[in-house]
């Protein structure tokens, strides 16, 4: 079984501290991962514990890189989560149909793709 949004939205809110969710954007890209999977994000690389899901949270949306962030791993069924450290978001362009956005600044954006950082 794969985790559908609610599922993954609460494994990130129990990942999370309250405050992380009320600072941060947070996306999720949908595309499946599997366990040894490799993703870069400039010069560090991260290695997917199990088969599952990324969301990545951005801890200072309107900052220039490099700066904190996470990587969430987050199971196929939403029951396991491994949340890494980083300081680069990953390689995944805006325009891919697989990536959205889940919360902005602890609330769930007007659609899924409202990525401008800088809106109210």
């Amino acid at each position: 079984m794969d985790a559908d949004s609610n599922q993954i939205l609460e494994a990130v809110k129990r990942s999370l501290k309250p405050e992380e969710i009320n600072s941060s954007c947070i996306y999720w890209h949908k595309k499946p991962r599997f366990h040894g999977e490799t993703i870069s994000n400039g010069p560090q690389t991260l290695v997917v514990p199990f088969d599952g899901t990324l969301v990545f949270v951005d801890l200072a949306p309107r900052m220039n890189w490099a700066h904190p962030c996470l990587y969430i791993f987050i199971d196929s069924t939403a029951a396991k989560t491994e949340v890494i450290e980083a300081s680069l978001p990953p390689g995944i362009a805006s325009s891919d149909e697989n990536y959205i956005i889940l919360f902005r600044y602890g609330k769930i954006p007007p659609n899924d793709h409202y990525f401008n950082v800088f809106d109210k």
